[in-house]
């Protein structure tokens, strides 16, 4: 991802190999916490581990005034070079982040948590600490954004994966604020679309909703239907096929789709995708033969 010429020829594979019809950018939402400084490591079968975990407040001070800018100079090479090549297939170019409370809890628990309990901890012990920790990533993704923007990216997406840990009005005071200042903070300068993504999203879309992003995207748990009827017709929803789905035989995937499908297909503001990440598992030519199916049937529909 640091390598601009190779993230761009990896962004543009889905495009040229699956004929998707918007590519998002190759790149990682930890980007940030490695551009203040806190260093981790990608290890095998764990994923990033992080080698001082943020557990104090004087850890979270010194990051504080630290520009990320500069350290990302890679991220707007790569949204430069990519956004002239889909020029000529007509592509939009996707940028996106991690949401603070996300990026918070890789940066608090050291790696991936099922539990975010040294995270939970200090939020019921030193909630200031957390909200200064938050508030200082939440600057930092603003001016990210931004830049992404110039440099010429055509949407936007959030992501929050680990925000769906959360309870409620934990939710509401350690996730949702800073979301907020995000969408505020990206609709005020810019007029390209800001999509919102958090796990749990049957609980948490309608407070997404109150944030006035153009799009929120929802995993698998939610049913798409009942989500429309709860955020209205003025928000975009994106989703939300189970990515394991994509291990089933061809008759059980065309089903699950049909049902996925069938009820959003006079939806204007529906956009198809998966409810999370792909995973390693998954065959490629699965991937190809879902697109081509999802095409297939906006075709029958007249809408492709």
């Amino acid at each position: 991802i640091k390598t601009p010429e190779i993230a761009c020829q990896v962004t543009l594979l889905p495009i040229d190999e699956f004929n998707m019809d918007v590519a998002i950018l190759f790149s990682d939402i930890l980007v940030i916490p490695d551009a203040l400084g806190v260093h981790f490591q990608f290890i095998e079968k764990k994923g990033p581990v992080f080698d001082t975990p943020i557990r104090t407040q004087s850890q979270v001070d010194a990051l504080k005034n630290k520009s990320t800018d500069e350290h990302l100079q890679y991220v707007l090479d790569a949204i430069q070079l990519t956004t002239r090549e889909l020029a000529s297939k007509n592509v939009p170019l996707i940028g996106f982040s991690g949401a603070p409370f996300t990026l918070a809890a890789y940066m608090v628990e050291g790696q991936s948590s099922s539990t975010l309990i040294e995270l939970k901890r200090l939020m019921g012990c030193q909630p200031q600490m957390i909200h200064d920790l938050l508030q200082l990533l939440t600057d930092s993704i603003i001016s990210y954004l931004h830049h992404q923007i110039d440099a010429g990216v055509q949407a936007i997406q959030l992501f929050d994966t680990w925000a769906g840990l959360l309870s409620w009005s934990d939710f509401q005071v350690f996730g949702l604020p800073y979301i907020q200042q995000i969408v505020s903070a990206i609709k005020e300068k810019s007029s390209i679309p800001i999509i919102v993504f958090c796990k749990n999203s049957a609980s948490f879309a309608p407070l997404l909703a109150e944030t006035k992003p153009n799009a929120i995207s929802l995993d698998w748990q939610c049913h798409m239907p009942h989500i429309r009827q709860q955020v209205g017709s003025n928000i975009a929803l994106q989703g939300n096929l189970d990515p394991f789905r994509l291990l089933s035989d061809h008759q059980a995937l065309e089903q699950e789709l049909s049902n996925l499908l069938t009820p959003m297909k006079d939806d204007p503001g529906f956009i198809f995708n998966l409810g999370h990440g792909i995973v390693p598992q998954i065959d490629p030519e699965k991937v190809k033969w879902t697109v081509e199916t999802v095409h297939k049937f906006y075709e029958s529909q007249g809408k492709y």
